[in-house]
């Protein structure tokens, strides 16, 4: 059987890449391409040369949990040639890739990805050596660490970094002084900036370290100052003052050496993922590159005309996803600026793709991507888009087929979305990204969802959460870093419900656990004592957490899904209803989660509560003629309050009119799937402050921070995925 190469994707996209790389630095890519399996990455991008212009084009590609064991060696049917055995820049790779995967090693939890990038014009494997390609490799801290300690003096949080990282990628060959000016770099960051990503140019004969730094410029460039870049600040302002009104944020790349090399790069880059390609960003970003002298007409042109997908056969019927991915100006002084653009693909192998009318689609067009707001986040075009603005809803029962068809497409991504030990991943917080309420969550959707694939997943699910026993109480938590928490503790305890697993040791720990979580009200809150939570975010001493360890009306309503919560919590549930039907939700922006959650809780009491019809009323009165609920970030409609909205639907009494609208509803979800069974990234969770007891009220929330009052999406899509499916599941059900 024939082993596919890198190489092999490049094919695939070539017609797209011909009109932006010329012949022969196209055939270098390929030559570094088939030196790679094709399992190696999903995801790879290209470095082009804008301004001055150049032929040659860099290579790289992205090395997430799933590949890193084919570079550590560990993978048992995919390894790399031979060479790469005996070159000793790999060995260096290998061994830092083991130590990535070693669940013993600190790396293991440190490290969240990281990028392979090929200088290909000076590569000796285009160059007829046949030494193995030499890249750099550059790797994501997992979190953003906290380096303003309490006390500046203490080791700061990046110490792994040149303790542990550098030296294995280096094979200790980092110079004393390189050294201490990293350290002095990493130790001195200011607040509420951090290293998104650090590397070494392998492939390069410098003595020096790659930093690339995330946080406003105008606090940045004051310590690089102080940190004896000898470049001018002012130079350096105006270019990015010019810059950050086309993107989302600037990242800073620096060298670090025994000193701090002038060369700077500024990232000009966007928080979602090729939706600028169609939002119209990257045509204003570039037609201001074009009046600066940065790029020319045609290469703009060719450059949006790159965007879209297409679907390769050869390759087992896999989906490119093309786009434009973020831009480089290099400042250095005394020298003209420089722009470089980034761009690439990403694929995944695919059964099929279903189309509105429920048929295997044979073809994808080469039309750009709609309301991608994620990596890899596809919605499909054409007949999709057009029946959505003639706003044609389905009305009638869809029939089973297509039903099951939704529902299969949407358990295969959720199930493809796991990482390589079976949890679902999903939000980006200071934390991390959750793993353990997550998992928990989306077991729980997953449970009672009608298909084969299910049993094994779940059952999964919930042999990884016992794993996490760290905690004395046996709560859960966000991750395994912070200390448990009622919400994470409660959707592990549906699972387990689920599962028929309520009377288990682990399972019987966590609802002890939650006894010190009821406050005087009688709700629960997220957490119960200040101490942890305060000592896991550095608050001091003066911040107040009462916002936080308050009660919660949100945690409460998903923990009254448990029968032995229900009738507890039934008294506070009445009490927080609010007039117009619906309950207000602390950690997210969508009233409808809380608001369902609650009466689904008192409806299993009594179906006919007087309380269960207001919050259908309101539920209804929250849709749109078309079937949606319209919010704020979601104006055409967002899956994730939808969903929750249809599941209120359900509670009432079928009536003539009330069966029209959950079809409509149900319809209209149904229309939003994606190409590969997911649905777009729309469940809002926020941050608020932790002093705040009603962040309805708040208003100047950052989006996609990693902070107290900021909002954040689930930028993986699971989170959506799950409750959108089990909200259809139930509907289908029902019917």
């Amino acid at each position: 059987m024939r082993s596919y190469t890198l190489d092999d994707s490049l094919r695939a996209i070539e017609p797209h890449l011909r009109p932006l790389i010329a012949p022969e630095p196209l055939e270098r890519l390929r030559a570094v391409g088939r030196c790679f399996p094709d399992a190696l990455a999903d995801s790879f991008g290209f470095e082009y040369r804008l301004h001055p212009p150049a032929a040659s084009v860099d290579f790289a590609f992205h090395i997430a949990e799933a590949e890193r064991d084919i570079l550590a060696g560990l993978a048992p049917h995919v390894r790399l040639a031979t060479p790469f055995a005996e070159h000793p820049v790999w060995q260096r790779i290998r061994r830092f890739c083991a130590a990535w995967a070693d669940p013993g090693a600190d790396l293991h939890h440190r490290v969240a990805d990281l990028w392979l990038e090929f200088d290909v014009e000076a590569d000796g494997a285009t160059a007829g050596t046949g030494d193995p390609p030499v890249p750099g490799l550059l790797f994501r801290p997992a979190s953003p660490p906290d380096v303003q300690t309490a006390n500046p003096g203490s080791a700061p949080s990046y110490a792994w970094v040149w303790e542990r990282a550098l030296p294995l990628l280096s094979g200790g060959s980092l110079s004393p002084a390189v050294q201490d000016t990293l350290i002095a770099c990493l130790t001195h960051l200011p607040a509420h900036t951090h290293a998104y990503q650090i590397g070494l140019m392998l492939g390069r004969r410098v003595d020096a370290v790659r930093l690339c730094l995330v946080g406003s410029p105008a606090v940045l460039l004051p310590y690089l100052g102080a940190m004896g870049w000898t470049g001018s600040l002012a130079e350096v302002e105006a270019i990015a003052a010019a810059l950050q009104p086309y993107v989302d944020g600037i990242l800073l790349d620096i060298d670090v050496g025994a000193r701090l090399y002038p060369r700077i790069g500024l990232e000009g880059i966007y928080l979602t993922r090729y939706l600028p390609c169609v939002d119209g960003r990257w045509q204003a970003l570039l037609d201001h590159l074009v009046a600066q002298g940065l790029c020319s007409p045609p290469t703009r042109d060719v450059l949006l005309a790159y965007c879209g997908y297409n679907l390769a056969q050869p390759l087992h019927r896999r989906i490119y996803v093309r786009g434009l991915n973020h831009i480089k100006l290099v400042y250095q002084p005394g020298l003209p600026l420089a722009a470089k653009v980034y761009f690439g693909a990403m694929h995944k192998p695919i059964s099929a793709i279903p189309t509105p009318s429920g048929e295997i689609a044979t073809a994808v067009g080469a039309g750009g991507v709609e309301g991608a707001e994620d990596e890899g986040c596809i919605q499909q075009t054409g007949d999709r888009a057009g029946a959505r603005r003639a706003g044609e809803i389905q009305t009638q029962e869809a029939s089973p087929t297509i039903a099951a068809g939704t529902i299969t497409s949407a358990v295969s991504f959720l199930l493809a979305a796991r990482d390589t030990h079976g949890w679902w991943t999903d939000f980006l917080l200071a934390a991390g990204i959750s793993d353990e309420w997550v998992t928990g969550y989306v077991g729980t959707m997953l449970a009672t969802v009608p298909d084969d694939r299910v049993a094994g997943a779940v059952a999964n699910a919930w042999r990884l959460l016992q794993t996490r026993s760290h905690r004395a109480d046996g709560a859960w938590g966000y991750n395994r870093f912070p200390p448990g928490d009622a919400d994470s503790t409660g959707w592990a305890l549906q699972l387990a419900h689920a599962l028929g697993e309520s009377e288990s040791d682990r399972a019987c720990r966590a609802v002890q656990a939650l006894d010190v979580h009821v406050r005087p009200d009688g709700g629960l809150s997220t957490y119960a004592r200040e101490g942890p939570i305060r000592a896991f975010i550095h608050a001091a001493p003066e911040t107040a957490l009462e916002g936080w360890c308050g009660s919660h009306t949100c945690v409460s309503a998903a923990l009254a899904a448990l029968p032995d919560y229900r009738c507890r919590l039934r008294g506070y549930l009445h009490a927080t209803q609010q007039r117009d039907g619906g309950w207000p939700a602390y950690w997210w922006h969508d009233p409808e989660y809380a608001t369902a959650l609650a009466a689904e809780a008192l409806a299993a009491i009594d179906l006919e509560a007087e309380q269960v019809a207001r919050a259908v009323a309101w539920g209804l009165s929250r849709l749109g003629p078309q079937g949606y609920v319209a919010t704020g970030d979601h104006p055409s409609g967002s899956p994730f309050a939808t969903a929750w909205c249809l599941r209120l639907l359900l509670l009432g009494r079928a009536d003539g009119a009330l069966r029209e609208t959950i079809a409509a509803t149900t319809g209209w979800l149904r229309q939003q799937q994606q190409p590969d069974g997911s649905w777009a990234s729309s469940a809002r969770l926020r941050v608020p402050h932790s002093d705040d007891l009603n962040p309805n009220r708040y208003d100047r929330w950052t989006y996609h921070g990693a902070i107290q009052g900021s909002l954040v999406f689930d930028r993986r899509r699971v989170f959506t995925t799950a409750t959108v499916l089990q909200a259809l599941s139930r509907s289908v059900g029902a019917q």
